[in-house]
C-alpha cells in the first residue's frame, strides 16, 4: 500500500546531535541528522532547513535501508528583500503600522497582501523599518524536501551533509617555562564568522588532529579556544607529530615572545 506522507518542519536549530568536522580547505563540512517516520511506500519528507552557509549544491543525503528518489532544494538569496517575499512582515513608518504577507518588493515600494485587502506603500527609511516575526536562518535558509521509497513505516533517520562557508581554524600553543621546567599547551582555534549559532554539536578534527568533541557551542562572530593536548616538554623530540602552530612563550609568568612550534629548541 501506497501512502503520500507529508511531514512537518524540523528547523536545525533545535536538531540536536550534528557534527561539524574541520579539514584544512576553504570550506568546512556538516553533518545534520534529521528523524522522521516514514510510511510504507511513497513518502516526501520535508521541508528541512539547512544551515544559511551552506553549499547546497554539494548537498548529500543519505539514510539507512531506504531508497532516496528524488531530492528538491529551494534556494535563499542573500537579498533580503527577496527573502521577504511570501512571508509575513510588519511595516512601520510615519505614524501607521502595516500588516500582511509580501507581495512584491523593490527599491521604492512594497505590496502586501493585509487584513484589508492590496496595499502598496513606500520602503520606510530612517527611523521607520520592517520587521518579521522570523528569525534570521528562518528568513535565509535552504529547504531541502525529499521524495523517498520505504518498504516499511518506521522511524528513520535521515544524513544531510554539504560543506558550509565562514569557519576558519588554527593551532596555537602556549608555553610556560618556570623553574627550568616547560609545560607546553595546545589549542585549536575555531573562528565563527557567520551570524549562526552552533549549539550541542560534535566537533570533528579528523586532518592534522585526530581528535572528537561531544556537545559543543561555538557562537556566531566569536572565537572558541579548546585545548587538545597539554603535556611537559624537555626536548625537540617531546614536539614531533604536534601540527604546526605558533608557541606563545610566558616565562615565570611574563610574555617574552612567540616562534613557530619548530623553534621552539633552537
Amino acid at each position: 500500500m501506497k501512502r503520500l506522507l507529508g511531514l512537518i518542519l524540523m528547523f536545525f536549530g533545535v536538531s540536536y546531535g550534528d557534527t561539524l568536522i574541520l579539514t584544512d580547505g576553504k570550506y568546512q563540512t556538516y553533518i545534520q541528522q534529521e528523524e522522521f517516520m516514514v510510511a510504507e511506500g511513497e513518502n516526501i519528507i520535508g521541508p528541512i532547513s539547512l544551515l544559511p552557509i551552506a553549499v547546497v549544491d554539494a548537498v548529500d543525503v543519505s539514510a539507512d535501508n531506504l531508497s532516496i528518489k528524488r531530492l528538491i532544494i529551494e534556494k535563499t538569496s542573500q537579498d533580503w528583500k527577496k527573502n521577504l517575499l511570501g512571508k509575513f512582515v510588519t511595516v512601520e513608518g510615519e505614524g501607521r503600522v502595516i500588516r500582511g504577507t509580501v507581495i512584491s518588493i523593490d527599491d521604492r515600494y512594497i505590496t502586501i497582501s493585509g487584513k484589508k485587502g492590496f496595499i502598496v506603500t513606500t520602503i520606510p527609511e530612517f527611523s521607520s523599518r520592517i520587521s518579521s516575526h522570523l528569525r534570521w536562518e528562518e528568513l535565509f535558509s535552504p529547504q531541502l524536501t525529499l521524495k523517498v521509497n520505504s518498504q516499511e513505516a518506521k522511524t528513520q533517520i535521515f544524513k544531510v551533509s554539504y560543506p558550509i562557508k565562514g569557519i576558519k581554524w588554527k593551532i596555537s600553543y602556549v608555553l610556560k617555562i618556570r623553574n627550568g621546567l616547560r609545560m607546553l599547551k595546545g589549542y585549536i582555534l575555531i573562528d565563527n564568522n557567520t551570524p549562526v549559532d552552533f549549539k550541542r554539536i560534535n566537533l570533528v578534527i579528523n586532518g592534522r588532529i585526530k581528535k572528537s568533541f561531544k556537545d559543543m557551542a561555538v557562537p556566531p562572530f566569536t572565537q572558541k579556544r579548546i585545548e587538545f593536548i597539554k603535556k611537559q616538554i624537555q626536548s625537540a623530540d617531546d614536539l614531533k607529530n604536534l601540527p604546526a602552530g605558533s608557541v606563545h612563550i610566558y616565562k615565570n609568568g611574563v610574555y617574552k615572545s612567540s616562534k613557530r612550534l619548530n623553534d621552539v629548541f633552537r
